[in-house]
């Protein structure tokens, strides 16, 4: 099987073994999903051992609807507040972008990092809610430049590490209740599509309606829910290490870096979320200011998409599972390549909405799938992996910020979109360059590795057994390497 499709095995020798009606967690069941009656419960507030969907799905679909609210508020605005409210410069513009993406990638790597080492990562998503809560304030009540871009962006990239959070312990709920994770993981990113179809629309009716002001003490409102239901809302998941985290925490993985793959996977991240950011930010003032279009119809454009996005990633997660995560994030690639060729080619509303299939197609694969693969890959535990995309996404916000103050700057709003084709393209011959690697696949344990150089050695002396005696006497050059390699028994 490719190693793309995700399938990693987990090794039997090294906990003995499991009975067949052995629960997700390697607890046993009895018929009727009974408890065992050996006394053992669970901590209050942990996770059972035969998980109830609704119990543990309908927190976590509201604390990822409350933060995809959220963030649809803030990225549809945050341009158009620093151009109209504070009255900045494109290249201002970007500046904020680059800090909330250099202070993000410090933090959301401090968080994951954090968050593997505590027994409940509850704790870090309460911290971001409140976060989020300060990064509202600050923008519904501060008109200062300065203080906006040090406490604004600050308080920004705090309440950003929910998102990598949320959907580590979406992964980790999936392995518990052992459901198919990337299927799951779609799902829960659908819904975050679905907080878009609604957020962009109704932040821009705020805004138009009743200003600055009002539109961010909303969005601090819904950060604080996304708190709460983190906090209280999610049950505890006991600590699970991944294969890959079990591997590197036994020395048996591929060092201290990642693998080649991961690298290439991570680039083509990066790439894919920088176009996505700089579209994020370029685009209401492409509108705006270029096209002279009221600031709602950014919020239907925005809107349309995610609604489109929503089925798309639910498909995006089935096809993946049946073809291949690299295929579909390749194919996404190349979408996005054409996206953008055609975005500055379409002047009018019709034209816009018409190319919104095709922006949501592409943004449903590159921000769901590549997760999947990067906690898979990645060594340590869930969080740590999703840490690592979220550093991504945070990198991403600083190259966009950087790119689109220069370009816009230098060429305006418009020939911006020219610059994401190309980095897009770029991100497609990342993902191509993966395929040239192969994929590592270690040993499951010590004593499998040890049992197949067993039998390798019986099969070469049995080899060298059947090779003639004049071979070895004439010392041809075969059995003068075999003769090195292989130390003869006396």
């Amino acid at each position: 099987m490719d190693a793309d499709d995700g399938q990693v095995a987990a090794s039997p020798a090294s906990a003995g073994p499991v009975p067949e009606d052995a629960g997700p967690l390697g607890n046993t069941r009895l018929a009727g999903g009974a408890r065992p009656a050996d006394g053992t419960r669970p901590r209050p507030g942990e996770l059972p051992r035969g998980p109830g969907r609704a119990r543990d799905v309908v927190p976590l679909t509201g604390a990822i609807g409350s933060y995809g609210m959220w963030s649809a508020f803030l990225a549809t605005t945050t341009s158009l507040f620093l151009a109209d409210a504070l009255h900045v410069t494109p290249f201002a513009i970007g500046l904020f972008f680059t800090v909330r993406g250099v202070a993000a990638i410090v933090i959301n790597l401090v968080a994951g990092r954090i968050s593997d080492r505590l027994p409940d990562r509850r704790l870090i998503l309460a911290i971001a809610g409140a976060g989020g809560a300060g990064a509202g304030l600050c923008f519904a009540v501060l008109r200062d430049y300065p203080v906006v871009l040090a406490l604004g962006a600050m308080c920004y990239s705090v309440g950003s590490i929910a998102y990598s959070q949320l959907f580590a312990y979406t992964s980790e709920l999936a392995q518990a209740a052992d459901w198919a994770v990337t299927t799951f993981t779609s799902a829960m990113r659908s819904v975050f599509s679905a907080s878009w179809v609604l957020g962009p629309p109704l932040g821009l009716f705020l805004l138009t309606r009743y200003g600055f002001g009002p539109l961010y003490l909303a969005t601090a409102a819904l950060s604080l829910a996304t708190g709460v239901l983190g906090q209280r809302g999610l049950r505890r998941i006991p600590a699970r290490p991944s294969p890959a985290a079990q591997a590197a925490a036994s020395g048996r993985g591929s060092g201290p870096g990642l693998p080649a793959r991961t690298w290439l996977l991570l680039g083509a991240v990066i790439v894919l979320s920088t176009v996505n950011q700089m579209y994020n930010i370029d685009v209401a003032l492409y509108v705006t200011r270029d096209l002279h279009i009221g600031a709602q119809f950014v919020g239907w454009m925005a809107g349309l998409s995610a609604a489109l996005e929503v089925p798309m990633t639910i498909v995006a997660g089935r096809l993946a599972a049946r073809v291949g995560k690299l295929r579909v994030t390749l194919a996404a690639a190349g979408g996005a390549t054409v996206f953008f060729c055609l975005l500055p080619l379409a002047t009018t509303a019709p034209t816009l909405l018409a190319l919104q299939p095709l922006n949501a197609a592409w943004t449903a694969v590159a921000l769901s799938i590549p997760m999947v693969m990067m906690q898979q890959e990645a060594p340590g535990g869930a969080g740590a992996a999703s840490a690592l995309y979220g550093s991504a996404f945070m990198a991403a916000v600083m190259f966009a910020g950087a790119i689109t103050g220069v370009a816009a700057t230098a060429v305006g709003y418009g020939n911006v979109f020219w610059a994401c084709a190309a980095l897009s393209a770029g991100a497609g011959g990342l993902l191509l360059a993966r395929t040239a690697r192969p994929a590592l696949r270690p040993c499951l344990s010590d004593a499998n590795c040890r049992g197949v150089l067993q039998q390798v050695t019986v099969l070469t002396h049995s080899a060298i057994a059947r090779v003639p005696s004049s071979a070895i006497t004439n010392k041809s050059w075969p059995s003068r390497l075999i003769s090195a390699a292989i130390p003869r028994n006396r």
